[in-house]
C-alpha cells in the first residue's frame, strides 16, 4: 500500500501517467522512483536557497522566505518535467536545459559560497567599509559641523535679543494704558448727552514679557537640536560603520566573494568544486534521461500515439 501511494506521488510530481506505470514492468516504475529521488535532491537544494536569499537580501520574515522557497521548488519541478515528460528529447532541447542548469548552478554556487564563506566575506567587507568611511567621513562630518555652527549662531541671536528684551523689562516692567470714560447729562428736553470726557490711567505688566516666554522656548528647541547633533558629531564614524554594516547587499557580497575566490589557487578549486557538484545535479536528470534504456512505459506512450494517428488518418481517408 505505501509503495503504491508513493508511485502515486513520484507519477504526480514528475508527470508519469499512474495508470501506464502501475501496469507496466517493474523497470518501469523503478524509473519513476529515481527520477524522483533526484527531483526531490534538486528541490531541497533550491529551497534552501530560495529560503536562505529571501531572509538574508530580501530581509523577509520565516514566513516570506518559506513562501519563495516553495516558488523555488514548484519552478525547478516545472522545469525538470519538461525533460521528464518528453518521450523523445530533441538536441535544442537538451542544449536549451544545458543552458538553464549551468546559469542555475553558477547562481545556486554564488550564494551557497556566500554562506559557507560568511566569515571570510565578512572580514573582506569589514576593510573595504573602512575605506568607503574614510572616503565618506570628511564630507559628513563638514556637512554636521556646518549644522552646528548654523544651529549655534541662530542660539547666540536668539539670545542677544533675549538680553535686549529683559534690559528693556527691567526698565520698563510695567505699561500705563490710558482709558477714556464719558460723563453724561441731561438736557433740557431730558435727553442724555455727553457733557464731557474723564481719562484715567492704569497701569499693567509690559506685554513683552511674553515674548521672552517664546524666546525661552526657541532656545530650549535649538539648545537639544545642537546636542543632538554634537552627539552626531562624537559617534558619526561608528553610526556610520554600523548604517553601511547592517546593508547587506546581494552585489557587494558577490563582488567580496569574487575578490576571495580569485585571490588564490585553493579558494578557486573550492568554487569549482561547488559549481561542479552544482552542475551536475542540475544536469543528473537530463543524464539519466539521456543513458536510460526505453522502458515499456514510453513503449506504450508511442505506440498509442501512433495508434491514434492511424486512426486520425483512416478518418481523414473516409
Amino acid at each position: 500500500m505505501m509503495k503504491d501511494f508513493w508511485l502515486k506521488i513520484s507519477c504526480f510530481f514528475t508527470g508519469f501517467n499512474y495508470e501506464i506505470v502501475k501496469n507496466s514492468s517493474v523497470a518501469a516504475a523503478k524509473t519513476v522512483k529515481k527520477n524522483m529521488s533526484a527531483l526531490i535532491l534538486i528541490s531541497m537544494l533550491w529551497a534552501f536557497i530560495g529560503f536562505n536569499f529571501t531572509a538574508r537580501y530580501l530581509h523577509g520574515s520565516i514566513l516570506t522566505s518559506a513562501i519563495v522557497a516553495l516558488i523555488m521548488v514548484i519552478v525547478v519541478i516545472q522545469i525538470e518535467r519538461q525533460i521528464l515528460m518528453s518521450v523523445h528529447v530533441n538536441k535544442f532541447g537538451l542544449v536549451m536545459r544545458a543552458l538553464i542548469g549551468g546559469i542555475m548552478a553558477v547562481i545556486g554556487s554564488f550564494i551557497v559560497d556566500q554562506i559557507i564563506f560568511k566569515d571570510d566575506v565578512e572580514q573582506y567587507r569589514m576593510a573595504t567599509v573602512q575605506d568607503r568611511i574614510n572616503n565618506i567621513l570628511p564630507i559628513k562630518t563638514m556637512e554636521l559641523k556646518s549644522q552646528i555652527n548654523q544651529i549655534a549662531k541662530a542660539i547666540e541671536e536668539k539670545e542677544a535679543e533675549r538680553n535686549a528684551l529683559l534690559e528693556e523689562l527691567g526698565r520698563k516692567p510695567t505699561i500705563t494704558t490710558p482709558t477714556s470714560v464719558g460723563k453724561y447729562e441731561k438736557d433740557s428736553t431730558g435727553k442724555m448727552v455727553m457733557v464731557r470726557q474723564e481719562v484715567t490711567y492704569q497701569s499693567v505688566p509690559n506685554p513683552k514679557a511674553n515674548i521672552v516666554t517664546k524666546i525661552d522656548e526657541q532656545l530650549a528647541m535649538l539648545r537639544n537640536e545642537l546636542t543632538k547633533k554634537e552627539d552626531m558629531l562624537l559617534n558619526i564614524r561608528a553610526d556610520m560603520e554600523n548604517e553601511i554594516k547592517g546593508k547587506t547587499g546581494f552585489l557587494d557580497e558577490v563582488g567580496s566573494l569574487y575578490e576571495i575566490v580569485t585571490s588564490s589557487s585553493l579558494s578557486i578549486f573550492i568554487w569549482v568544486l561547488f559549481f561542479s557538484f552544482f552542475l551536475f545535479l542540475e544536469l543528473f536528470i537530463l543524464i539519466n534521461k539521456i543513458s536510460d534504456n526505453e522502458t515499456d512505459y514510453e513503449t506504450v506512450l508511442v505506440y498509442q500515439m501512433e495508434t491514434r494517428k492511424r486512426k486520425i488518418k483512416e478518418i481523414e481517408k473516409n
